[in-house]
């Protein structure tokens, strides 16, 4: 019996708008690129037919935007989202564990961050050297395997590269 093909998308956040003086990093907004960004790539995997089961974001303002706009293209129920304090500035070690976490039954897990952390990830999952992630990048992924626990380094192989523009 083959394992049950299961997909991984990893989307770095739109474009934000400068810190402000007194702004915590945390709470930068997107700004007007930004939204035109994350409606374009949100419209694109809808075409490419890349629905998600499972959605998780960092809670970052920007992050949390992009996911919003994604999900409300997709049809994503907006209170499904799960925001996970980790994702924020994490590595890909943070990152690979947080999905080794996912529930078993998740057969699509759509991950909202920032970078380095997203790039050094899709990298590492894929095998692919040099993988940068820029802004509203979606980075999707066919993972082989059964099981969300066993995700490791190159256990997915790239079914798609998307960028705005």
């Amino acid at each position: 019996m083959s394992a049950p093909r299961r997909r991984l998308t990893i989307v770095r956040h739109a474009h934000a708008e400068a810190r402000s003086s007194g702004q915590e990093d945390f709470e930068r907004s997107l700004d007007k690129r930004g939204r035109r960004e994350a409606r374009e790539m949100a419209e694109r995997v809808v075409e490419l037919g890349l629905a998600p089961d499972h959605l998780l974001t960092s809670p970052a303002d920007r992050a949390a935007e992009t996911a919003r706009e994604f999900a409300k293209a997709l049809g994503f129920p907006l209170h499904r989202i799960r925001h996970d304090d980790r994702i924020y500035e994490a590595t890909r070690e943070t990152l690979s564990a947080i999905l080794r976490a996912s529930p078993p039954q998740a057969s699509h897990v759509m991950i909202f961050g920032h970078n380095p952390g997203l790039s050094r990830l899709a990298a590492w999952a894929s095998g692919e050297d040099g993988v940068e992630l820029p802004t509203a990048g979606v980075y999707a992924m066919r993972y082989g395997l059964d099981r969300w626990v066993d995700l490791a380094r190159d256990t997915c192989q790239r079914e798609r590269f998307e960028m705005p523009g």
